[in-house]
């Protein structure tokens, strides 16, 4: 059950936030210039971006985790992984705030700086924040997330202070971040510089353990078509009662290249695995149609959860630069949409 934030809440937040306005962090620290703020152990590490040092567009975006990193560095690697945007962006995991615009808030978001006292006029000075979830579209924080951000920006604002004051040393562009560290049993605070964890996307293989599965797989029929297969992605939300928040438009898409078919078309619930419902999909088509020729795909994160499969079926999986037919679909279902 979703919990929303009270006004002193968001208004501890907002002063924290604003704070570190203040200070303006940006002309220290370029966007991919990470910051680690850790409490205890390294398991309990968060991963801080600072946007703004361009002067076009300020905020901070907090990854919770090495698996919300690897978000982070999806979009990093977003070119050389021939991804789209809205792929990229309807799998990120992050807290964010951002010094924007009024016309990019909601009622609500102006109905929050309102209680909260703070007014805001011009370009680039309407604080809002905004929760980003694999699988759901981005949303207010609800009261735990409001915490969470509280803290983590309570802990930058000390980190940011720190590093000016101590002149920390750190090699960003050497593969470093600047770690800030509070041992929560002795209270002593630890700065300095450390290698990133990784730096690239880290992307998942799946495998199949069922036996019968794999041996069915192995003897059925082959076909002469030949698809593209991919998780793709609208600019859109879904509005359903049984989320705590709106699920964003991704769909399982599989296409006959030659005839320009769609064969299959379906839209994912938020907490669906997408790769494994793409997965299942192909084991769905094959026991229909049989193998088909060839697969071709646009991306490695795709690949890599068919390679198993395509490799028990003797299918070509091959990957392209792009996949024509559902780039058309997916244009013709947000045209319709708009």
């Amino acid at each position: 059950m979703r919990k929303e934030a009270g006004r002193e809440e968001w208004k501890k937040l907002y002063d924290v936030a604003t704070r570190i306005r203040e200070l303006k962090p940006w002309e220290d620290f370029w966007d991919l210039d990470l910051i680690c703020l850790r409490e205890g152990e390294k398991e309990d590490a968060a991963f801080v971006s600072i946007l703004g040092k361009g002067g076009e567009y300020y905020g901070i975006v907090v990854y919770e985790g090495y698996r919300d990193l690897n978000t982070f560095m999806m979009m990093l690697n977003q070119e050389a992984l021939n991804l789209s945007t809205e792929f990229v962006m309807g799998n990120q995991s992050s807290l964010a705030c951002y010094w924007g615009n009024r016309e990019e808030l909601t009622e609500k978001e102006r109905e929050i700086i309102k209680d909260t006292g703070y007014k805001y006029r011009g370009k680039n000075q309407w604080l809002y924040f905004r929760s980003y979830k694999e699988g759901y579209y981005p949303y207010q924080l609800n009261q735990d997330e409001v915490h969470r951000m509280c803290y983590y920006l309570e802990l930058l604002e000390e980190a940011v202070l720190t590093y000016r004051s101590e002149e920390v040393n750190v090699n960003f562009r050497g593969g470093e971040m600047y770690v800030y560290s509070i041992d929560p049993d002795t209270d002593n605070h630890y700065w300095g510089a450390e290698e990133l964890p990784f730096v690239s996307f880290n992307y998942r293989s799946l495998k199949l353990n069922d036996a019968d599965i794999i041996e069915t797989l192995k003897n059925v029929p082959n076909n002469r078509y030949v698809l593209e297969m991919d998780v793709a992605y609208q600019a859109a939300k879904i509005n359903d009662k049984s989320y705590d928040r709106p699920g964003s438009m991704r769909m399982v898409v599989i296409a006959e290249a030659r005839t320009e078919l769609i064969m299959k078309a379906q839209i994912l619930g938020p907490e669906e695995d997408q790769l494994e419902s793409l997965a299942n999909s192909l084991i769905e088509f094959i026991g229909q149609f049989g193998a088909p020729r060839e697969i071709r795909v646009s991306n490695i994160i795709v690949e890599a959860a068919l390679e198993e499969l395509c490799e028990i079926t003797d299918i070509k999986l091959r990957r392209v630069k792009r996949l024509p037919v559902i780039e058309d679909f997916m244009n013709g279902m947000g045209e319709r949409m708009r």
